[in-house]
């Protein structure tokens, strides 16, 4: 997976514990969405919004619509592993995070995740704000 250029780039860096494996030690596949939740919200974190912030006096929430995963490589137990995040599309009716997980300088998963924007509490489905999508800009 290619970064493209231009794209503002987060790391966040986790290593593998034994509760993310399987009996063999290997990377449970449904740990890596929890990962990749963490790597989205300290993306968002990193470029200026507070995701908290976002659902308490926004009162607006961006829930998962699509996951698409390639699993390339196993993690192991113990790996030090770094996910890669930008955004790959931006606009009214989503955000997409494209992420690539690494150990060292191999790549190991590469994901595609599509939120939407719901106003809370009543759940009802809404425009991406400007603001979000501004932050799937391409750095100048």
């Amino acid at each position: 997976m290619r970064i493209p250029e231009g794209s503002v780039t987060t790391r966040y860096r986790f290593r593998v514990g034994y509760i993310d494996t399987d009996r063999a030690q290997v990377m449970h596949h449904g740990s890596y969405l929890r990962y990749l939740e963490f790597a989205r919200v300290d993306h968002l974190r990193e470029r200026g919004l507070d995701y908290r912030a976002f659902e308490l006096e926004g009162k607006l929430s961006m829930p998962v619509v699509e996951v698409n995963v390639r699993y390339r490589l196993p993690a192991w137990f113990d790996d030090q592993l770094e996910i890669k995040t930008w955004v790959g599309v931006a606009n009214r009716a989503k955000l997409r995070f494209d992420s690539a997980i690494y150990r060292g300088e191999e790549l190991l998963t590469s994901a595609e995740i599509s939120v939407a924007c719901v106003r809370l509490p009543e759940g009802k489905l809404c425009s991406m704000p400007d603001y979000v999508i501004k932050l799937g800009v391409p750095a100048t």
